[in-house]
Order: C-alpha cells, then structure tokens, then sequence
C-alpha cells in the first residue's frame, strides 16, 4: 500500500503543480481585471469559477494523499 501512495504522489505531483501555477496566474489576473475593466471582469467570472473548481477537485486528493504518505513513514 506504500509503494501505491508513493506512485500515486509522484505520478498525481507535476498535474498538481501545473493546475496551481496556472491557478495562481490566473488569480492574479483576475483579482486586476476588477479595478481596470470591470465588464471583462464579468464576462471571465465563469471560466475562473471553473478554474477554482478543477484545482480544488486535483488539490484535495492529491494533499490527502501525501498526508497518507507521510503517516506511513
């Protein structure tokens, strides 16, 4: 059952991070787009919603995951 979490962290780890680089980027653009143009702000609020939905789905397994590891050692 080790081996599988072990395989599991390394396999799940570049997705995990990929999906949270281009989380954050986003973020960061979005939270500005509110201050300079309020109407693309709106219009993205959807497809960042989206956004926030997939990380949380990839995220939460993922750092159970490595919290099951890491009591295994």
């Amino acid at each position: 059952m080790k081996y599988i979490h072990i395989l599991l962290t390394i396999t799940l780890g570049p997705i995990y991070w990929l999906i949270n680089v281009i989380h954050t980027k986003t973020q960061q653009w979005y939270f500005s787009q509110k201050k300079k143009d309020i109407i693309i702000w709106y219009l993205f609020t959807p497809f960042y919603w989206i956004l926030v939905i997939i990380t949380f789905i990839i995220s939460v397994p993922y750092e159970f995951i490595i919290a099951q590891t890491s009591k295994l050692h």
